[in-house]
């Protein structure tokens, strides 16, 4: 039952990116800033530092298909990217997690990543003819602070929320390992 709450947490995040937070967007009040909320991506990040490099590329493919297909229209730059991108930080799966500021780093960074691996491909394929500058101080740097705010703010409870699910899991597998040990002695 609670860990149905992981892809509600991360639903609702991709909703309040593309719905709620654009009424804050700067361009609405004539900057030339564009804020690029990743939120659900650092939800998956931290996910995957605690569940895994498996658990984090599911998320992170099914979050990639959600803004390909909501967001875009070449299909496959956000579900290679998001996957790409966590399965990477998936590596630091044990260090990271004892330290909070590794973590708020470490889910920064792959979002920093992420923005440079999409514009990239863009680039690369032709779909955009933004100059690295342009991009740097207009998308990439505003989006960063974002970003990092949202990961100071959320990283401590959701690093509770992850532990306490993984003690949980800990303890369930102890259980079922009991209950085995238990037939074969009968």
């Amino acid at each position: 039952m609670i860990r149905c709450l992981l892809p509600f947490f991360i639903f609702l995040l991709f909703i309040i990116e593309g719905t709620v937070f654009q009424v804050f967007s700067p361009d609405r009040f004539g900057s030339e800033a564009i804020i690029i909320p990743r939120f659900a991506f650092i939800f998956v990040i931290v996910i995957t530092i605690f569940l895994g490099r498996t658990t984090g590329g599911i998320y992170a493919i099914v979050l990639g298909l959600f803004q390909d297909v909501i967001y875009t229209h070449v299909l496959g730059i956000y579900i290679f990217s998001m996957f790409f991108t966590a399965y990477l930080l998936g590596f630091t799966y044990k260090i990271f997690q004892k330290n909070l500021y590794l973590l708020i780093i470490t889910a920064v960074f792959g979002t920093l990543v992420l923005d440079y691996l999409v514009y990239g491909i863009h680039f690369m394929v032709g779909i955009t003819n933004l100059a690295h500058e342009q991009f740097l101080y207009e998308r990439l740097l505003p989006s960063l602070v974002v970003n990092s705010v949202f990961m100071i703010i959320i990283a401590f409870p959701l690093r509770k929320f992850l532990l306490f699910l993984q003690k949980n899991d800990d303890v369930e597998e102890k259980i079922n390992k009991r209950k085995k040990d238990f037939r074969w002695q009968r």
